[in-house]
């Protein structure tokens, strides 16, 4: 036979066998099975006959964690292919497992919750604590799917930690991790806003203002922030809802002199203070015997406390009658708020606090019911807005434009962005209709060398009737509220004596007020000279106690005994 011939049957006969071979798959024993079309199918195309398993998200980051406290994150799983998927979850490599070996997962079409839960232990082992070297916690991390669970145990040290949780299922077997931190209180980033509420007072539209705010951590750790982007400028997000409150801020941030509180300007009208009061960073501080007045509008009221003594204590009214806050304002304490009332009638309020022990530092009040709209994006800008904190105070400038603000109370938050969580600082201001150089005619009225001035003699009629007041006509003009420049003329009346005291300064200016009553302003009067204003003169006579006053430089004949006493200030 030819060998050309031979050589081409054998080859032939040896590919046969071959294909057969590659067609017919054996048992685990090794017998040969007939092959039918479907199972011929999937050995030829071996790639569909495996799961394809999706995991969102592959990894979890917990972030930092301090001993006693739960972090929890979540694992979803899911099979693209059709039918269901046996897996499996294990303890991470050096866990102990508590309960059972693994968790056993049925993984189909419909995604899987794979909860955890990572628990550290309040206090470190006793076993393991060594003064040189850094304490271990127990640390229990749960794992959780369709009322089953695992849990696992290990000892680990403060720091950084990344965990890997293997996952078993046909076909071989993936990984998920988990990342945490454990830290101490000491060595967690912390953020400390200073002031963490602006209030700006009432401003006339058009102006641009700015306030400071210190920043500070207070861990050894490196604290990294950022100044997130107005609600707004997301386009998915909603816009916030309106606040439903207003924030006055205590703080006199020019005082006259250290230690010495004097009342804001813009909260004269609302606020009284009886008893000695002195000043801490420009916030009121009343060492036992000072008492508080507040008068607001609107339906609730919470204070702001700085600080408290152990023995600070104090008694709380509300439209004169006493208010139940057991343990609330007694004993140390730093920066709360305490609720004082809510839900009350929309109208007017007095809050009274009697400090009658120990030390305490106010910061200001929120008042409830007060329709507070949020400003238009951008109108609120931090510079610089991002930073990396260690040991130093960052000073942040913050810039308010009301250019575009129409009359109105605004409150918005500036949210601060951490490797520690959020923050927020709050900023408030009222915009008032800017009032020009509107001038309100003062009338002169006159009792026995008794002079009563008064820009509204209609609403005082009555008081103007009983002590037989003769009017004499206008005297000066003063300024409407929120007059640039400009600021509240007051008026007290001492009726042992029979006289009527005016100052700009809501605590006399120096004048001794013992028994002086005080019955509000009578409008506004400029500090120094303006355009087309005036010299107001203020004669005293020392031997009654009685005080006069006129845009004259001399007083008329009949006052002669009178003495010049200085400039109340300047007038129309």
């Amino acid at each position: 036979m030819n060998k050309n011939i031979v050589f081409f049957i054998c080859a032939t006969l040896m590919f046969c066998s071959f294909s057969a071979f590659a067609l017919t798959p054996s048992d685990p024993k090794g017998t040969v099975r007939p092959a039918d079309g479907a199972a011929a199918s999937k050995n030829l195309h071996p790639e569909e006959a495996h799961p394809v398993l999706t995991i969102m998200p592959r990894e979890v980051d917990l972030g930092f964690i301090q001993p006693g406290s739960t972090a929890f994150g979540e694992f979803k799983l899911s099979d693209i292919t059709p039918g269901t998927v046996e897996s499996a979850a294990s303890c991470p490599d050096g866990w102990e497992a508590l309960s059972g070996k693994a968790l056993p997962l049925k993984v189909s079409h419909e995604p899987v919750s794979l909860r955890l839960e990572l628990t550290v232990a309040d206090t470190p082992e006793k076993a393991r604590i060594d003064k040189t070297k850094d304490p271990a916690y127990a640390v229990r991390m749960k794992m959780e799917a369709a009322g089953r669970e695992l849990i696992c145990r290990k000892s680990l040290k403060p720091g950084h930690h990344r965990k890997d949780i293997p996952l078993t299922l046909a076909g071989g077997a993936r990984n998920i991790f988990v990342e945490f931190r454990i830290q101490t209180a000491q060595g967690i980033p912390s953020i400390s806003l200073y002031p963490q509420r602006l209030d700006l007072g009432t401003q006339s539209p058009g102006k641009i203002l700015s306030k400071k705010i210190e920043l500070a951590n207070r861990s050894r750790e490196k604290l990294h922030w950022s100044v997130s982007s107005h609600p707004e400028a997301g386009k998915s997000a909603p816009p916030p809802e309106p606040k439903q409150e207003r924030y006055f801020s205590f703080r006199q941030e020019e005082l006259p002199e250290p230690g010495k509180y004097v009342i804001p300007e813009h909260l004269k009208d609302a606020m009284e203070l009886t008893g000695k009061w002195t000043e801490r960073n420009g916030y009121p501080v009343s060492r036992g015997g000072g008492a508080l007045k507040y008068r607001f509008q609107g339906t609730g009221i919470s204070i702001f406390l700085q600080s408290r003594t152990p023995e600070g204590n104090c008694v709380v009214y509300l439209d004169e009658a006493p208010v139940s806050l057991p343990d609330e304002l007694s004993g140390e304490s730093e920066k709360e708020e305490i609720l004082i009332a809510e839900g009350l009638a929309d109208g007017p309020h007095t809050l009274n606090l009697v400090i009658r022990g120990g030390a305490l530092e106010l910061e200001g009040v929120k008042v409830f019911g007060r329709e507070v709209q949020r400003g238009p994006k951008g109108w609120i800008t931090v510079f610089p807005n991002s930073g990396t904190t260690l040991s130093e105070i960052d000073y942040l400038n913050v810039k308010v434009d009301t250019t575009s603000l129409a009359p109105g109370i605004y409150g918005d938050d500036i949210v601060f962005q951490t490797n520690a969580g959020e923050e927020t600082a709050e900023v408030y201001v009222s915009i008032v209709p800017d009032a020009g150089h509107k001038v309100l005619d003062v009338y002169l009225y006159s009792s026995d060398y008794d002079y009563l001035y008064t820009s509204d003699p209609q609403t005082e009629a009555r008081r103007l009737y009983q002590n037989r007041y003769v009017k004499e006509g206008i005297a000066f003009r003063l300024f409407a509220p929120q007059t640039p420049g400009t600021t509240a003329f007051h008026r007290w009346y001492n009726p042992a004596i029979k006289d009527h005291f005016y100052s700009h300064d809501r605590t006399g200016g120096g004048k001794r007020l013992d028994g002086y009553i005080y019955e509000g302003n009578i409008g506004n009067i400029a500090t120094s000279r303006m355009t087309n204003t005036r010299e107001l003169y203020r004669w005293y006579n020392p031997s009654t106690g009685r005080h006069y006053y006129s845009t004259q430089p001399k007083v008329p004949p009949a006052l002669k005994k009178y003495r010049f006493d200085g400039i109340a200030g300047y007038v129309r």
